[in-house]
């Protein structure tokens, strides 16, 4: 690695643990505004997807997308981008070596986003505490964060009045299921 990739890593890092924590100000003060439009969310995921391959290969993951055709409705784009990048980064962080699914589905008035890693798991009676602030699984000093992403991920999925749920067993990876309602919009006329 070259000392400017580095170097880049770290400012992307610092840039990262910024915006967590001014997010961290707004959900605490009552602030975390949404700014709602038409998001087709399929064509979201492959965007993130696609944006964080080069830190999947990096870590020997093979990322695995399941996106139907679009599914467009009302939500903030920026924000599901974030949750989205917030499920992948830790995938990648405790999955490291195998195989990352993202899968997206429509059920009803409701859209699920899925994303499972194989890696290293939860267990059962710290998966309630991991959603909690500055809660962690496992110990800092072997996986870096401050415990603070799947708590503003959490806030906002119930902003936009969904619901996120995991399902692990140690040593058996984890799947992260965000469940968001789902209004169909009309198309073209």
């Amino acid at each position: 690695m070259s000392r400017l990739t580095g170097m880049e890593r770290g400012v992307g890092r610092l840039s990262v643990l910024v915006d967590e924590l001014l997010d961290v100000s707004r959900i605490t003060s009552g602030r975390l505004v949404l700014h709602l439009e038409d998001v087709d969310l399929a064509e979201l995921v492959r965007e993130v997807v696609e944006r964080i391959r080069p830190e999947a290969e990096r870590v020997g993951c093979e990322l695995r997308l399941q996106v139907p055709g679009p599914v467009v409705s009302r939500w903030d784009r920026l924000r599901l981008e974030q949750v989205l990048s917030n499920l992948l980064s830790n995938a990648l962080k405790y999955g490291a070596g195998y195989p990352v699914e993202v899968a997206l589905r429509v059920s009803g008035t409701q859209v699920l986003l899925q994303v499972r890693d194989e890696g290293i798991g939860i267990d059962p009676a710290l998966q309630e505490r991991i959603f909690e602030r500055f809660e962690r699984a496992v110990s800092d000093r072997h996986y870096g964060g401050l415990g603070m992403g799947l708590w503003i991920t959490r806030e906002i999925v119930t902003a936009l009045g969904g619901s996120i749920q995991v399902e692990s067993a140690p040593g058996r990876g984890a799947t992260f299921t965000v469940t968001l309602p789902w209004r169909e919009m009309p198309g073209p006329r």
